[in-house]
């Protein structure tokens, strides 16, 4: 699942609106959307364009038949057509509990998502949303990074490394010895061997066995910011290990079906001088 600008972190959940509840009467507005309040929240903050909600989620058919709950997080952008979803945000307030009856086809075709088993056959669908936060957009980095460092050290404690920090949150551990004292410097020339990876151990890329890659550290080969930083507290030669946080990766938005936003990278790296 991977929406345009539209970030979404999927984890199952429960709601605890499991059906739109005894015979509510929606109401509409002037664009077409209709909607019922469960609560309203009207001293609770509002968002705006830009902003993320932070929201438990649960989508039923018309008649109320559960399709999945889930934990999601949804970048406000400005409505691309009447009544649309994002229209919704802009009415919602922080401890808001709202459904909303959407276009199937909109919705899941707007967000690049797959129309789940249950509503193929249907033309509207109910989407019941309670707001637990809304954050502006240096908030919701400051708490994704705020997460994230928290995975990263759980992530070095279960597997026992003994690593340094990086002022740019880079973690690494000297696994092989350099062949020289000498530490690469940015417009060196280096052949790297690698294994790219994420926390859960999924492999993005690597190197073919007995191949390298040719880089120049500090240039433009890669998306991967902090790859020349890392080489640059390496000495000719060594063989590393390192979590490279997302904001020094393929940052808020990924890269491609296989790096989603927020990406945490484990990379396994050897480096030579290249001639």
């Amino acid at each position: 699942m991977k929406f345009n600008k539209v970030l979404i972190v999927l984890v199952f959940t429960t709601l605890g609106l499991q059906s739109c509840g005894p015979k509510q009467f929606y109401e509409m507005t002037p664009t077409g959307l209709e909607y019922y309040f469960f609560d309203k929240n009207k001293e609770g903050k509002m968002g705006q364009v830009g902003d993320i909600y932070n929201i438990n989620v649960t989508a039923t058919t018309r008649r109320d038949s559960l399709l999945f709950n889930e934990h999601a997080m949804f970048k406000r952008n400005a409505s691309i057509y009447p009544g649309d979803f994002h229209e919704g945000l802009s009415m919602l307030h922080v401890g808001d509990s709202v459904g909303f009856i959407l276009n199937v086809d909109s919705f899941f075709g707007m967000h690049n998502l797959t129309i789940p088993k249950g509503l193929e056959n249907d033309s509207m669908f109910k989407l019941l949303i309670g707001v637990e936060n809304i954050l502006n957009p240096l908030d919701h980095l400051i708490y994704k990074s705020e997460q994230e460092l928290v995975k990263m050290k759980e992530y070095v404690a279960k597997n026992g490394w003994n690593v340094q920090s990086d002022t740019t949150g880079i973690m690494y551990e000297v696994v092989e010895e350099g062949t020289s004292d000498e530490y690469f410097q940015l417009g060196d020339s280096a052949n790297l061997s690698y294994v790219y990876s994420t926390l859960d151990g999924r492999i993005i890329e690597k190197t073919r066995t007995n191949d390298v890659w040719k880089f120049e550290i500090g240039g433009l080969q890669t998306n991967v910011f902090g790859l020349s930083r890392l080489l640059t507290l390496m000495k000719h030669g060594q063989k590393v290990r390192a979590i490279i946080p997302f904001a020094e990766a393929f940052g808020e938005d990924g890269y491609g079906p296989m790096i989603p936003p927020y990406t945490t990278l484990v990379l396994e790296l050897k480096a030579d001088i290249a001639e």
